[in-house]
């Protein structure tokens, strides 16, 4: 897998980690909805950086002609 193939999901993976570790450990937030939150960052995150490298290929592709 080429890496920026793996970018996002390494990207994401942090991001979770992320918000796990700085979450507040009080009852309100339990770890279900932090769980919930990190799934929407790493999905942000993975589209976001999909985006960036298809927009960086499409360049590269239209110098190169």
């Amino acid at each position: 897998m080429p890496w920026y193939q793996a970018l996002p999901m390494l990207g994401s993976a942090a991001a979770l980690s992320i918000i796990i570790w700085t979450r507040p450990n009080s009852d309100s937030r339990p770890m279900a909805f932090t769980l919930l939150v990190g799934a929407l960052v790493l999905a942000s995150i993975g589209f976001a950086v999909k985006d960036f490298v298809n927009a960086v290929y499409l360049a590269a592709w239209l110098t190169s002609s």
